[in-house]
């Protein structure tokens, strides 16, 4: 029996050696801290091993239970497969996820920093000693002062930059409950929320390492909370955040009014940071608003990705502030505008003395010729026609739309005119204009109004276009039915072809099976195939369909869709569990 049992074990990743030695400790410190560093980041960039490692664990527990009789589905073997804890369920270096249901048939999992600090008395060591390990920083609103696991976490990353999530929303569960009786819940906020005073006492812990600031965000329901934060570094002793790179900055409340701040007395537009961040390249501002003229906004050199959301009227930019914003930013790659941009009407954004229209020397013309990737999102025809008359795009591979408010057929019709330059451009003989649709290499549109028509002349124009994300909820049916539907091709009278020759990428919502299917094979007999499609996964689908679909195609799958479409662009609802009981044990 030993000898089968040595056999059965040997090279069985899952069983340790036998003997005091363990080999795995023979590794120098450093290099294990190496190991340590690449284990977290891969875990960060989703290179889940979770799959890989079960399949290993199956495989052996299925050879064992081969040769012993044990069945594999007993619970003896289920218990087997549960995964490792601390002692009484929750992780004591912080990375708690206690808000699974008692329903789960399995206990979370702890972050990959816990679980290697709590393998031997020699790992802990070393991944206590390893500070790239503990420079991410999450707050939830049930974590609660004196923030013992953020003071531990700001030591053990010594001096590198830190990445600060703060979470100041109350669990979804909370958002119907009755919260009257407590001091906050007069305020509008939740009893079971970060109080102010909980939000004033974390700044005062992490204001003192705004050096080591390598990212900020912070999520919000009233706006109060991101009063404090915004008082809190906007402090005169503070002289900058030298190492910052991302500011996200999101508050989550239902505007009553689109012109008027709702309140008044929090409308003040702050300097943040003494007004220096200079290697700032991402910044986000949803229904937040600060000093539109400081340095880091107006003179943003490292500026890749500027987001504005939801703005009210009364705290937008002017077009001069918003103009500084765009032309200081060289290297801008991503700019996203909802329901937000420069304040007032295209009329009032004309150099003073303009007559209000533009002449053949396109004056007033803004050209971002870094910029990739436009978002423009709950605008009105007017106001996005106008923007887009004002800015130029030479480099624009990627465009995504969601307007649903009125009328776009004049929109369509000029973005597939002769595109916008700062500096008239005489086309070669026999060479027409670019337009804009025509430089596009990705679309995603969940709202459009605008005639069939000009649906024709946008498709004439995207011949160039790989990747399409339909959203047909709120589209006309001709966005669809364009794309299989054969046209004809001026001056070849008997010539046809298919709309978006090129495309090659098709993801869609609210489009049946059936019709992806008839789609598909309808490009195919054309010459044009699709190579890959993803349906949002609440569509209905035959499995007959689904079979067929993926074996017509290099890729098919399914994707969830967002509640809110324009949501989706920005993953800013991260879940953030823990609470300071974690904490309690912990040393160092």
């Amino acid at each position: 029996m030993d000898c089968y049992s040595n056999v059965l074990t040997k090279d069985n990743p899952f069983v340790p050696p036998k003997g005091a030695r363990c080999p795995v400790n023979d590794i120098p410190p450093e290099l294990l801290s190496l190991i340590f560093e690449v284990g977290a980041r891969s875990i960060e960039d989703g290179e889940d091993e979770d799959d890989e490692d079960e399949a290993m664990a199956v495989y052996w527990n299925l050879e064992a239970g081969a040769k012993d009789g044990v069945d594999e589905d007993s619970e003896t073997t289920n218990s087997k497969r549960s995964r490792v804890t601390g002692n009484d369920g929750v992780d004591e270096d912080g990375s708690s996820e206690s808000s699974m249901g008692s329903d789960e048939t399995f206990e979370p999992v702890p972050s990959f920093q816990v679980l290697i600090s709590h393998v031997c008395h020699h790992w802990r060591v070393v991944a206590l000693n390893t500070p790239s390990l503990w420079t991410e920083i999450d707050v939830s609103p049930l974590d609660l002062p004196p923030f013992e696991r953020v003071q531990i976490l700001l030591g053990r990353s010594k001096s590198l930059p830190i990445d600060i999530r703060i979470d100041c929303e109350p669990p979804d569960d909370d958002e119907e409950e009755d919260s009257s009786g407590s001091e906050d819940s007069e305020l509008g906020q939740s009893p079971r929320s970060m109080t102010f005073s909980d939000l004033d006492n974390l700044m005062s812990l992490l204001i003192p390492h705004i050096s080591r600031w390598g990212s900020i965000e912070v999520a919000v329901a009233c706006y109060k909370h991101m009063f404090v934060f915004l008082s809190a570094v906007s402090d005169p002793s503070i002289a900058g955040a030298p190492q910052l790179e991302a500011l996200q900055l999101y508050h989550h409340e239902d505007a009553e009014s689109l012109t008027a701040f709702a309140q008044p007395d929090l409308v003040q537009h702050f300097k943040l940071f003494g007004g220096v961040a200079p290697r700032l390249k991402s910044v986000a501002l949803w229904g937040v608003h600060v000093d539109w003229c400081q340095e880091w906004l107006s003179c943003g050199p490292n500026l890749l990705d500027v987001e504005l959301a939801y703005h009210t009227d009364d705290v937008r930019p002017s077009w001069t502030q918003f103009a500084a914003i765009i032309r200081g930013a060289p290297k801008l790659e991503t700019l996203s505008l909802c329901s937000s941009g420069p304040l007032g009407t295209p009329n009032d954004w004309y150099p003073e003395g303009s007559s209000g229209s533009y002449g053949d020397d396109y004056t007033g013309v803004i050209e971002l010729h870094s910029l990739t990737h436009l978002v423009l999102a709950f605008h009105l025809p007017v106001y996005v026609s106008g923007l887009l008359r004002r800015l130029a795009f030479p480099a624009l591979k990627s465009l995504t739309l969601d307007l649903d408010d009125g009328d776009f057929t004049d929109l369509v019709v000029q973005l597939a005119g002769p595109m916008m330059t700062a500096v008239p451009v005489a086309p070669k003989d026999g060479e027409k204009k670019r337009s804009l649709f025509s430089g596009l290499d990705t679309l995603k549109i969940s709202g459009l109004p605008c005639s069939d028509r000009s649906v024709e002349l946008m498709y004439t124009e995207l011949g160039n276009l790989k990747a399409l994300n339909l959203a047909m909820t709120y589209l006309s049916p001709a966005f669809l039915q364009l794309l299989y539907i054969p046209c004809s091709v001026p001056g070849q009278r008997d010539v046809c072809h298919v709309y978006l020759p090129s495309l090659a990428t098709l993801s869609t919502a609210d489009v049946p099976g059936h019709q992806i299917r008839e789609l598909v094979q309808k490009r195919k007999e054309a010459g044009v195939p699709l190579k890959a499609v993803y349906m949002e996964e609440n569509d209905e689908i035959t499995d007959h369909d689904l079979q067929w679909l993926k074996d017509n195609l290099e890729e098919f799958d399914f994707f969830e869709a967002s509640d809110d479409e324009f949501e989706s662009l920005a993953d800013i609802e991260e879940e953030h569990e823990g609470s300071e009981s974690e904490w309690e044990e912990v040393d160092d």
